[in-house]
C-alpha cells in the first residue's frame, strides 16, 4: 500500500487544526466517558464509523480512571458494527457502561452509516445514532458535611434518557477526518420527587488522522481529536503513534491542561488486536491517585464471504 507523502499530511492536520479552532470553547462536568484509545472505540461517539473495517467488528474497552481516588470513574464499552452486502451501509451498536460517584449510567444505540464513493477507496460517510441512556444517583449513599443539604435529599433510582444523532467522515486507508455530535436532546433529570437535578448537555467531537511512512516497515501516525461540550471544559487530545513491522503499535498522547498518556498496541493476527495505554493527570497534583489504566480487545471476522476491507487496521 501507498503511504502518503509528507507534505500531504501537514494539510490534512492544518485542516483538523482548523476545525478545532472553530468548535473550540472553553466551558463546567463530562457527562459522557473519555477514553484514551478513542481510535478502537471509535463508534461510541462517532455513528459515521460503522461497517469502515469491511467485516465483522467487535472492540471492547475498561478504563479504570484515577485508580485510588474514591468514586473515581469507571467505564467499560462494547462495540460492534458490520458493512451490509453493498457496501455503502454499515450498522453498529453500541453498549457503555458508565461509574463515578453516586451515578451510574448504561447506554444502548444503534447506529447507521451510508458512505458515498468520492474516489478509490476514499470515501465520505454520513452517520446517525440513535438509542438510549438509562440514569442512576444513589444520593442518599453519600456521607455529606451537612447531612440536611436539599441537594442530596432524594435519589434518582432509574430514568430513561432516548437520545438520537448525527457524524460525518471523511476517510481512506490512510487519512480520516471528521465531526459528531452523539446526542442532541438535551433530556431533563428529575429525582424520586421530580425535582430536576441537572440536564443532559451537547457534546461535539473533531477527529483527525494521517498515517505515512517514515522508512521501511516503520509508519507513523499523527491523530488528534476535540471533544466540546456544554458548561464543561473541553479537551484537545494530541497523539503520535509508530507502527512497527505491522504488528506492534506504541505511542503517546497529551490532552491538553489535563493529562499525558503512553499506550501499546499488539496485532496477534490480522484479525486480533490487543491494546492498554496509561494515563497520568497534570492538574490538581494534591489529588492522590495511581493514574488511569485502560484495556482493549478487538476482533474481526475475515472468514465471511462478504470480507472485503475499506481501511488497513491503522485506524
Amino acid at each position: 500500500m501507498k503511504i502518503a507523502h509528507f507534505p500531504r499530511s501537514i494539510v490534512l492536520l492544518a485542516v483538523v487544526l482548523i476545525l478545532l479552532s472553530v468548535f473550540a470553547k472553553s466551558v463546567k462536568s463530562q457527562q459522557d466517558p473519555i477514553y484514551t484509545q478513542y481510535l478502537t472505540n471509535l463508534l461510541s461517539i462517532q455513528p459515521a464509523y460503522a461497517g469502515i473495517s469491511g467485516v465483522l467488528t467487535i472492540n471492547a474497552l475498561s478504563r479504570a480512571q484515577w485508580v485510588g481516588w474514591e468514586g473515581a470513574p469507571n467505564s467499560n464499552t462494547f462495540t460492534m458494527h458490520f458493512p451490509m452486502k453493498s457496501f455503502n451501509v454499515g450498522l453498529g451498536l453500541s453498549i457503555v457502561n458508565d461509574k463515578w460517584g453516586p451515578i451510574l449510567q448504561n447506554g444502548l444505540y444503534a447506529d447507521y452509516a451510508y458512505r458515498i464513493i468520492l474516489k478509490p477507496r476514499q470515501y465520505l460517510a454520513l452517520g446517525i445514532k440513535a438509542g438510549f441512556n438509562t440514569y442512576h444517583a444513589r444520593f442518599t449513599d453519600l456521607e455529606l458535611n451537612d447531612p440536611l443539604d436539599p441537594s442530596f435529599a432524594q435519589n434518582v433510582d432509574f430514568k430513561m434518557l432516548p437520545n438520537v444523532g448525527f457524524g460525518v467522515l471523511w476517510h481512506s486507508d490512510i487519512f480520516f477526518l471528521g465531526i459528531s455530535m452523539p446526542k442532541l436532546f438535551k433530556n431533563n433529570i428529575v429525582d424520586d420527587s421530580d425535582k430536576k437535578v441537572y440536564r443532559e448537555v451537547l457534546h461535539a467531537y473533531a477527529m483527525g488522522g494521517y498515517v505515512f511512512s517514515v522508512a521501511d516497515n516503520v509508519k507513523l501516525k499523527p491523530t488528534a481529536l476535540f471533544r466540546w461540550s456544554e458548561q464543561t471544559p473541553s479537551y484537545i487530545d494530541l497523539a503520535a503513534n509508530i507502527l512497527l513491522y505491522e504488528r506492534v503499535w506504541f505511542g503517546a498522547t497529551y490532552r491538553l491542561k489535563n493529562s499525558y498518556a503512553l499506550s501499546f498496541q499488539f496485532n496477534v493476527n490480522s484479525q486480533l488486536r490487543f491494546g492498554y495505554s496509561f494515563d497520568l493527570t497534570t492538574f490538581h497534583q494534591n489529588m492522590i491517585n495511581s493514574g488511569t489504566h485502560e484495556f482493549t480487545i478487538n476482533y474481526e471476522f475475515h472468514n465471511t464471504k462478504r470480507a472485503k476491507r475499506y481501511t488497513a487496521r491503522y485506524f
